[in-house]
């Protein structure tokens, strides 16, 4: 069974790969000469009918992309930078939903030796102008339907000279440039930047739920390390159809269309938002053999199962990132998509998905697996850096010496060098997230450092206890955060979403709290339950704790409940 994949044996791979396997699949003499754009577009590009991307509008319309096209359509990008005065190491921004001209301008922006950089349009004016103006973008590239908000971003922002619109029909403003229009004057050829694997080559932003977003800088090498997770993990082949829904705004979007554009592979990826039906009839209407989305996605597809029974599957492998999956939603997965969905694990700063589910490995629900071939990790004392035995806690880390480890914050050395401790065997990069190891290798997500709930002295991750109300029947979503306590110091709370089909109630509070109780030690339980219509999510998906943390708090100050306050 395990010859069927690109990574048969783990431990085989694990022993034996290196990094110059990988490198060895590039067209140039990688890593001194490498540039992203050549390696996974213009080397494809000699098969003019090989189809690089097949994009669906929100109304329904499909628009395919060959690599040839594409080729010829990011040079003349790269020409039209060139004509607007940037230079290499220039950044250059997105602001934009999944058309293919994103696509086409990333390429050319690569291509120019450009650093690339995109902004998820979920973020309003304010978190569009931090960035840009962190680190002096010079160009930003958008639609008439996001023009308002950029207009009101870089009217902060003096580094930006030009504002490139793409026309969704409203006419491109006085002052902007047209995309259309500069690109059919455009030349169709392009001298590729000689670029190699140590120039800067994109810049990404952390979410910013624990501080100021950060730029994480990332350079043309890190291309190794997701042509390596796509071929190992995701098992991609250059006859598959993989739809990754993350869209170019999230470094995940990157890692998936790059990686997979590496190996020849089509990607698949539909403007809208995420909707149940329209997903379900996607998915039964395209071919796509690879689906890779978030934990959140799946929660509530599964809570439209019906939608999927309908439809006529080709799915043969699907992924996800973001926070870890539950036993409940792979349980789910294995009924109602046929495949066992492989929990993946990264950050922006990894620049790639390191520890991960594989598909010829025995996956064990709730684990994020396993570190992928080329890459050391362990759990460590963030304090000395010592590497912990299994089954103790401590944090996630990793050494800094593979290709797609990134190079340190924008401007920020400071905070660069907070992110490493010098073991007693050599250097770690401490991720924030706290883990376990098990005696076979495996790794545990027990939560971020500073999401642990204190409790009567108890230290509570919350992924159990989330894992445990997620396999509730009524529980289509769930979070738990510490409340300030006067006796516990905190008790846990959970903030819970009722499936479709429940209503939320006190009997059903105290149903839940019961389950719980069960699946779990008897002091992680939520003492409380509230419900919510939704809860709150980042840009990419994973639940605002601490904005959940923060009613809590507010609630208990206002019920004389917060430790050392009389009651």
């Amino acid at each position: 069974m395990s010859e069927r994949y690109n990574l048969g044996d783990y431990d085989e791979a694990a022993e034996q790969l290196s990094w110059g396997d990988i490198y060895r699949e590039f067209d140039g003499e990688a890593p001194s000469e490498l540039n992203i754009a050549h390696e996974v577009c213009d080397r494809h590009a000699q098969d003019r009918g090989a189809v690089a991307l097949y994009q669906v509008s929100e109304a329904g319309e499909l628009t395919k992309l060959t690599f040839w096209e594409l080729a010829k359509q990011s040079n003349q990008f790269a020409n039209v930078l060139e004509e607007l005065g940037v230079e290499r190491g220039d950044r250059v921004f997105s602001y934009m939903p999944r058309l293919p001209d994103h696509y086409v301008a990333m390429l050319g922006t690569l291509k120019r030796g450009a650093v690339w950089g995109s902004v998820n349009e979920r973020f309003g004016p304010d978190g569009v102008a931090y960035r840009l103006a962190d680190c002096d973008a010079k160009v930003v590239l958008t639609t008439t339907d996001n023009r308002e908000t950029v207009e009101t971003a870089v009217a902060e922002v003096p580094s930006v000279e030009h504002v490139v619109t793409v026309d969704r029909g409203d006419g491109v403003p006085d002052g902007d440039v047209d995309f259309a229009a500069r690109m059919a004057d455009a030349s169709r050829e392009y001298e590729v930047a000689d670029t190699g694997g140590e120039d800067d080559a994109m810049l990404y932003y952390t979410s910013g739920t624990t501080g100021p977003a950060k730029g994480v800088r990332h350079k043309h090498r890190w291309l190794a390390g997701v042509a390596a997770t796509q071929r190992y993990t995701m098992d991609v082949r250059s006859d598959d159809l993989y739809w990754s829904t993350a869209d170019l705004g999230w470094l995940t979007g990157l890692i998936n269309t790059l990686g997979a554009w590496f190996w020849g592979t089509a990607m698949f990826t539909y403007e809208g938002e995420f909707d149940p039906e329209e997903w379900a009839e996607l998915l039964d209407e395209y071919p796509i053999s690879i689906l890779f989305s978030v934990p959140t996605a799946y929660r509530m597809l599964r809570e439209h199962e019906e939608l999927l029974a309908e439809a006529s599957l080709d799915v043969r492998l699907a992924g996800s990132v973001g926070e870890p999956l539950s036993p409940g939603i792979v349980e789910w997965g294995e009924d109602a998509l046929g495949v066992t969905i492989l929990g993946t694990y990264g950050q922006t700063e990894t620049g790639n998905f390191i520890i991960n589910n594989f598909p010829a490995m025995e996956v064990r629900p709730g684990s994020m697996g396993k570190p992928i071939p080329g890459v050391e990790a362990a759990v460590v004392d963030p304090d000395t850096g010592e590497v912990l035995d299994p089954g103790e806690t401590g944090e996630i880390a990793e050494r800094p010496e593979f290709p797609g480890f990134f190079a340190g914050y924008w401007e920020k050395p400071e905070k660069t060098a907070d992110c490493f401790v010098d073991g007693p065997d050599g250097e770690w990069y401490l991720s924030g997230d706290l883990g376990h190891r098990d005696e076979d290798g495996y790794f545990w997500f027990e939560g971020r450092a500073d999401d642990v709930i204190i409790s009567s002295g108890y230290r509570i991750g919350p992924f159990e206890v989330e894992s445990a109300l997620g396999e509730h029947d009524d529980v289509a979503e769930g979070a738990v955060v510490p409340k300030p306590d006067a006796e516990r110091t905190n008790i846990v709370k959970a903030y819970v979403v009722p499936s479709s089909d429940a209503e939320a109630s006190e009997a059903l509070a105290e149903e839940i709290k019961a389950h719980v109780k069960t699946e779990v030690a008897a002091h992680e339980y939520p003492r409380e339950v509230e419900f919510r219509e939704e809860l709150p999510k980042t840009v990419t998906g994973k639940i605002r704790r601490t904005e959940l943390q923060d009613h809590a708090e507010e609630e208990a100050r206002a019920e004389g409940k917060m430790p050392d306050e009389p009651r």
